[in-house]
């Protein structure tokens, strides 16, 4: 593919449809991919310390006691490392910041997994300009499911994790990790996820979605700010320069309003053009509509290939019973169909030698072609199709150069889970296909 051939990302040959299977395609002059908990949260620490003027963090849940930085030795005059503490002292020592915390009010079926009123510890106990705002603006029993950070309206961050524990880990994924505990010192498995974090005009796209969930939560504007400055973690070397970034949405229907669902139109627009390969990490694998989809192009295309990297368990008692038995279901059907012998479904496993233990992927990714490149909060069930928010970013090669970027971000994800070197899968492909 060439520069010229795809520099238009709304021709027919191309995946990206703004007003379809996106909101907006936006620049962004950098764009990185930061994988695992350790990367995102020293990024998104160092990216909170150089806020200036504004501060959103929109999630499913937000912990003030999240460690971003564990097993890092704090010295005297450090800033903070937890998530609560370190806000408080951003709002102090910058009184002229406005520091807005968007938080969906769960339903009780979590309340065991959540911090004890996180209107207390992240509201009253902060400075005046920290806002907190629980947001129910849904239908019964839906959830808030984005996970969103902006800094200045200049620099974001968006994929899998919420700014919450027990999601903090290494992508080593060390069985025995001493830095991989709870606030109450439990130790939890491997867990792996990932983010992408954008600045430019992507960011400032980001940070209107932001205000716009603040204001149907809060019922409050908030003002926008003039992107000044440049608060992006020195830490994080770009993968991607002067690149378009798409931003599909899921918003269910409420009151007077129509639904949005280019999460889904996403999925299925992509798995339609998909000519050899389809590589996606995600926590579920059960969505109807992404099934058929698949099945489809799997018909269309004798070659067309497809893994899947899931968790050997979905999560807790109730995800284990709902969406493990999707999962099988899922897999009987593409084994009637016939198309089985081309996927795998797997997931992955660490070893000390004498125990095998699983890694619980709690990521959203797909790589489709080396073409496509996808990252957000959306799962492959039929939640995230229709019924909770979204909100994934996504990146359609324009040239060979960005092609090669996302192979070689590909093959960084399977390099992690095989334990390999990426220039050895990168060989392999090459003799093997």
């Amino acid at each position: 593919m060439t520069a010229s051939q795809a520099a238009d990302t709304e021709g027919d040959d191309c995946v990206l449809q703004p007003g379809r299977n996106c909101w907006r395609i936006e620049r962004a002059e950098r764009a990185a991919l930061l994988v695992d908990g350790e990367r995102y949260f020293s990024a998104v620490h160092e990216a909170l310390l150089n806020a200036r003027h504004s501060i959103f963090i929109i999630g499913w849940d937000v912990d003030s006691r999240l460690d971003l930085l564990p097993g890092r030795r704090r010295e005297a005059g450090d800033p903070p490392h937890r998530l609560g503490a370190l806000l408080s002292h951003i709002a102090r020592a910058r009184p002229q910041l406005t520091i807005h915390i968007l938080l969906w009010d769960y339903s009780m079926l979590f309340a065991l997994e959540r911090e004890l009123l996180p209107a207390l510890q992240l509201g009253w106990t902060m400075p005046a300009q920290v806002k907190l705002c629980l947001d129910d603006v849904l239908p019964l029993a839906a959830s808030h499911h984005q996970k969103i950070v902006v800094v200045d309206d200049a620099v974001a961050f968006c994929g899998g994790l919420d700014l919450t524990i027990r999601r903090w880990d290494t992508s080593e994924h060390r069985i025995d990790n001493p830095d991989r505990v709870d606030p109450d010192g439990e130790r939890y498995p491997p867990f792996h996820d990932m983010q992408m974090v954008v600045d430019g005009d992507a960011a400032k796209a980001l940070a209107e979605l932001a205000r716009d969930r603040w204001e149907r939560a809060c019922g409050r504007p908030a003002a926008a700010v003039d992107p000044r400055g440049d608060p992006w973690p020195e830490a994080v070397q770009p993968d991607f320069r002067d690149s378009r970034i798409a931003i599909a949405r899921t918003l269910p229907e409420v009151v007077g309003e129509p639904g949005v669902q280019e999460v889904e139109t996403l999925y299925l627009d992509s798995i339609g053009k998909a000519e050899r390969f389809i590589y996606a990490e995600n926590q579920y694998l059960t969505a109807d509509s992404v099934t058929d989809a698949l099945i489809a192009r799997m018909r269309e295309r004798p070659d067309l290939e497809a893994v899947f990297v899931c968790p050997e368990a979905p999560g807790g008692w109730l995800e284990s019973r709902s969406m493990g038995i999707g999962r099988a279901r899922l897999a009987q059907r593409l084994e009637e169909a016939g198309v089985m012998d081309r996927i795998r479904i797997v997931h992955p496993v660490v070893s000390d030698g004498e125990r095998n233990v699983s890694v619980m992927v709690h990521a959203k990714f797909m790589v489709i072609d080396d073409r496509l490149l996808r990252i957000g909060s959306s799962n492959l069930n039929n939640r995230s199709m229709g019924f909770d928010s979204e909100c994934d970013l996504a990146i359609e090669a324009t040239s060979e150069e960005e092609s090669a970027i996302i192979a070689g971000l590909r093959r960084r994800q399977l390099s992690e889970h095989l334990g390999i070197a990426a220039d050895r899968i990168e060989a392999e492909e090459e003799q093997a296909g």
